[in-house]
């Protein structure tokens, strides 16, 4: 719990401004935007493949 609360009190520190706040959430938007786009990136190259081995046989 101790453990917790230093990780918690260590992140209140270093958000402490409007500025750093706006930056740290833009950067976890850039990350999820990537993890989307390569999630995407790879149901459809998955679709493609499946669509690819009905031809073969």
């Amino acid at each position: 719990m101790d453990r917790l609360e230093g990780v918690l009190s260590m992140l209140d520190y270093s958000l402490n401004t409007r500025r750093k706040r706006h930056i740290a959430g833009g950067i976890l938007m850039s990350i999820s935007l990537l993890f989307g786009g390569l999630a995407l990136t790879i149901m459809t190259i998955k679709t493609e493949e499946d669509e690819s081995d009905k031809y073969i046989e």
